[in-house]
């Protein structure tokens, strides 16, 4: 029988740390009875929670001491995500602090920034990004959205597509498009011509709807200026596409564990299940492809962390998204087989891994659209 604790990993001390942090804080969610009392309530998840995260400094990992964040790299935020998603914490820590966080940190307007990261740092205040607009998360040109320049400010018109935990944020960073081509605007929640619509996941959260009627924003809160909008944009986007890739893996990891688990506990004509040479084999079959997205999210991390260069960041994204979407889908499938009939059922765990794969392997686009995108990325550097 395969051991999941081994491990090649070489963690310094700091790594291991957070690691071991990460694993306390979640450590009571091995029942997952907290997922299943949030399924279908909105926000979908626990604002306590939240504000303990914050108190951890978790809100602000990537945020750089001078707005009170620890200035960590992804090599150790990636350690942090893994633990959320073996507990399938709906948290909206990529998407919130990472992505919306990240649009303002790495915009050009310094008075926001100062208003906004620390305030966010502690868990006052939750952003949220708004940036698709199609049907599909692979399109990611702004288009719809515009913000016309009236007297002070603009006036924002169109609409949002599948903003995570968008009820519980207290303001948008919207990309609209403008003449001189994105930028970035913080819309706060309940502005006069705003609309916002709840639908549900499938695996019990809620993606958003903004609807923007002439919204008025004025020039300081504008994110990132048209000349950096879509630079800013394009940074947080990959940067959220490793990071999920993160929670990916600790999804399909844990959904492994608790399979292997229970094939050695199921008997059958008087004996475990494991034994079988059958489901050993499958059991490995899925261990591997674990442990290839381990490696492929760990290069990933460490491309990040070295290079500013979009370009080699944005073929790391698509490499690491396209790995850990594909292989936590089969995974989390494959685990389903291996608990049989039970598997099916709502009240076994293993379901809630399924659910919570089809959402993130999807999101910030799927397997098969990263595919394409690596191979026309590799394809313009050579």
């Amino acid at each position: 029988m395969i051991d999941l604790k081994t491990r090649i990993d070489r963690f310094s001390d700091q790594q291991r740390m957070i690691q071991e942090s990460a694993a306390s804080f979640f450590s009571d969610a091995g029942n997952y009875k907290r997922i299943r009392e949030r399924r279908g309530i909105a926000p979908g998840y626990d604002q306590s929670v939240w504000k303990a995260m914050a108190d951890l400094g978790w809100l602000g990992f990537w945020l750089p001491e001078k707005y009170d964040g620890m200035g960590l790299g992804f090599a150790e935020a990636s350690l942090l995500l893994e633990q959320g998603g073996r507990a399938l914490a709906p948290e909206p820590l990529i998407s919130a602090a990472l992505m919306a966080g990240g649009a303002i940190l790495h915009g050009d307007n310094e008075g926001l920034k100062a208003e906004c990261l620390p305030r966010l740092m502690a868990g006052d205040w939750k952003p949220a990004l708004a940036w698709q607009e199609a049907e599909s998360s692979q399109q990611t040109e702004s288009s719809s959205v515009t913000a016309v320049a009236q007297s002070g400010g603009f006036a924002l018109t169109g609409s949002k597509y599948f903003i995570p935990a968008a009820e519980g944020a207290d303001a948008f960073v919207v990309a609209a498009r403008t003449p001189s081509g994105t930028a970035l605007f913080l819309v706060d929640k309940g502005s006069a011509g705003t609309v916002i619509e709840t639908h549900p996941r499938v695996d019990g959260g809620f993606f958003g709807t903004l609807k923007l009627a002439g919204v008025r924003v004025s020039a300081s809160r504008c994110v990132a200026s048209p000349g950096m909008g879509r630079a800013v944009l394009d940074r947080v986007l990959d940067e959220g596409r490793l990071a999920a890739s993160a929670e990916l893996l600790g999804v399909m990891s844990r959904a492994l564990e608790i399979s292997v688990a229970y094939i050695r506990q199921r008997e059958q004509f008087g004996r475990p299940i494991g034994s079988f040479q059958a489901l050993q084999h499958r059991a490995v079959d899925l261990f591997i492809l674990v442990e290839l997205s381990r490696s492929v999210l760990a290069h990933g991390a460490a491309v990040f962390d070295a290079s500013p260069d979009p370009a080699r960041r944005a073929v790391a994204a698509s490499q690491a998204k396209a790995r850990c979407s594909d292989a936590a889908l089969k995974v989390a499938k494959g685990c389903v087989q291996l608990h049989g009939g039970i598997g099916y059922t709502d009240e076994c765990d293993i379901g809630l891994f399924l659910k919570k794969s089809m959402v993130l392997a999807t999101w910030l686009g799927s397997a098969a659209h990263h595919r394409r995108r690596y191979g026309e990325l590799v394809a313009e550097a050579v």
